[in-house]
């Protein structure tokens, strides 16, 4: 059946589906898949390659009617580590003289990514203090009602942004989670993942969380987190009364559940641990200076030049950087169609 036109003077909003890649992510898998990929000059190309090959994977499976690619900042993370100190403290960034480390071959290569992805119109995003995760996040909360959203990352921290509208393609599962499979691939509903942290903390970020109380401890005493959206106070009233019951049967106390109801932990945010790690993990309530918040803005309601940019351009960068070596018996056209299909959309 046809759609009806409109009447009245109305307009009907137009669906948008939009993919919101996360940049350090999906790099990262690029550059560390392809170390023995080099050009004909000795130049290391295989993160350049990967990453182009990759996202060239998701937008064939699906119609993207925008890209967007949120990268991290040098100093990403500061504004977390003003809260925290020990934020991120194992990836060698120093907060305080404005450091980080750096991998020449690993720059160069995000420097060509970035020239690649610009010709094809998709559009970018990086701000020295801001992590990539938050602008996914504040650009999800911004999101039209029209609008569905895949965002691609490693990140377990986004599972918190899944619901009907919004999915993830995890690099590493090879798969796209929603609302709907997300218990095939995690042992807890997907509403919980922002408190299982809160009280677990996070390891690869060096949050602390309540001492002796991981997320497997957690789902045992607490299986209800598998079912429905789970609350902290349901979780501290619910383990005052498994700890009352097990004194009153003249079981051991479990020191679980004490740490977890008098907040005990290793880490340096003491008492104020359960709402110190709510703001450190929580992506509903993302991170962003004024500053950062209008890029966001002005990229998402802005528009690309047209001029100078062409797929000819693109297929002279690759002949330039050796990638044209390692498409092979694909032809640019081919290998470029994709890319060409979310040009066309984007300039219509």
């Amino acid at each position: 059946m046809s759609k009806r036109p409109p009447r009245n003077g109305e307009t009907i909003a137009k669906k948008q589906n939009t993919l919101l890649v996360d940049g350090n992510a999906l790099f990262k898998r690029a550059f560390l898949g392809a170390k023995g990929l080099y050009n004909t000059e000795g130049i290391h190309i295989g993160g350049v390659y990967q990453f182009l090959t990759l996202l060239r994977k998701i937008l064939n499976e699906d119609l993207y009617h925008r890209v967007y690619v949120f990268w991290d900042g040098n100093l990403s993370g500061k504004l977390r580590y003003d809260i925290y100190k020990p934020y991120k403290s194992n990836r060698n960034k120093d907060y305080i003289n404005g450091t980080h480390p750096i991998d020449e071959s690993e720059l160069l290569q995000r420097k060509m990514v970035w020239d690649y992805l610009n010709e094809m119109y998709i559009r970018q995003l990086q701000n020295e203090i801001i992590e990539g995760d938050d602008f996914i996040a504040t650009y999800c909360l911004l999101k039209k009602p029209t609008e569905t959203i895949t965002i691609i990352t490693s990140d377990r921290d986004m599972c918190q942004l899944i619901n009907e509208k919004i999915r993830i393609y995890f690099i590493d599962l090879k798969q796209y989670v929603d609302a709907y499979n997300y218990s095939s691939y995690f042992c807890h509903h997907h509403d919980n993942s922002v408190l299982i942290k809160t009280i677990a903390g996070d390891n690869s970020d060096m949050i602390k969380g309540i001492k002796g109380v991981k997320e497997k401890t957690l789902l045992k005493l607490f299986p209800i987190l598998k079912e429905r959206k789970v609350t902290l106070d349901e979780i501290i009233i619910s383990a005052k009364e498994q700890q009352t019951e097990r004194i009153t049967n003249k079981k051991q106390p479990l020191k679980s559940l004490h740490n977890l109801i008098n907040c005990i932990t290793d880490g340096e945010q003491g008492k104020d641990i359960y709402s110190i790690n709510e703001r450190l993990v929580n992506l509903k309530k993302p991170m962003l200076t004024h500053e950062s918040l209008n890029e966001l803005n002005e990229l998402i309601d802005g528009t690309f030049e047209a001029s100078g940019r062409e797929l000819k351009n693109v297929y002279r960068m690759m002949k330039e950087d050796g990638l044209d070596k390692e498409i092979g018996e694909i032809r640019y056209p081919d290998y470029l169609v994709p890319f060409k299909k979310l040009i066309d959309r984007e300039i219509i």
